[in-house]
């Protein structure tokens, strides 16, 4: 994980903000002052990866601890929200939710639904790195990518030093106004 806010304590998910957007297909802008954000443990959209023909879906959850990897994928805390323009940063265990990844290949689909809106990011990298190697993702993009990472290899439990990233640049979806 990269995040000093990992909490490896027993915390349960305690709040559940995401219901079904009626937004698909909307490009237009959201103030950000009329967005519920998430709070630590807070389950805000779902992700679904589309590869081999096939559908994986999970909850989204904000922030990184060992509840959150039990229910779904934990979206790192120091990344940006989808519609913000920048990089999202989200991981999941490679034996549970993101053990997917392996089937995943450049052109493929990733959406991303919130409780604000709906998200289209097209594949356009799936490779492993080393655990510490910041240089496959950039949490300072002007453009806004959807990095999905796990453990690597897959299917193997216990300490590992590489990750496997997945990464995705955004098709469509409405922009969130800072400003407002």
């Amino acid at each position: 994980m990269f995040s000093s806010d990992f909490r490896s304590d027993d915390e349960e998910i305690y709040n559940d903000i995401f219901t079904e957007t009626s937004l698909k297909g909307y490009e237009g802008v959201i103030p950000a002052s009329s967005i519920t954000y998430p709070t630590f443990g807070t389950k805000y959209g779902e992700i679904n990866i589309h590869t081999n023909n096939t559908v994986y879906n999970c909850s989204l959850i904000f922030g990184e601890s060992n509840a959150a990897l039990r229910k779904g994928a934990a979206h790192f805390i120091g990344s940006h929200f989808p519609g913000e323009s920048s990089t999202i940063l989200v991981s999941a265990h490679n034996t549970t939710y993101f053990n997917c990844l392996k089937y995943v290949k450049p052109g493929e689909i990733i959406e991303v639904n919130t409780n604000y809106g709906y998200y289209k990011y097209e594949v356009i990298s799936a490779e492993p790195h080393h655990k510490k190697d910041e240089t496959a993702y950039d949490l300072t993009s002007d453009r806004e990518y959807l990095v999905l990472y796990t453990c690597y290899p897959f299917d193997t439990v216990g300490f590992k030093v590489d990750r496997y990233f997945v990464t995705a640049i955004l098709l469509s979806g409405p922009q969130v106004d800072q400003h407002n």
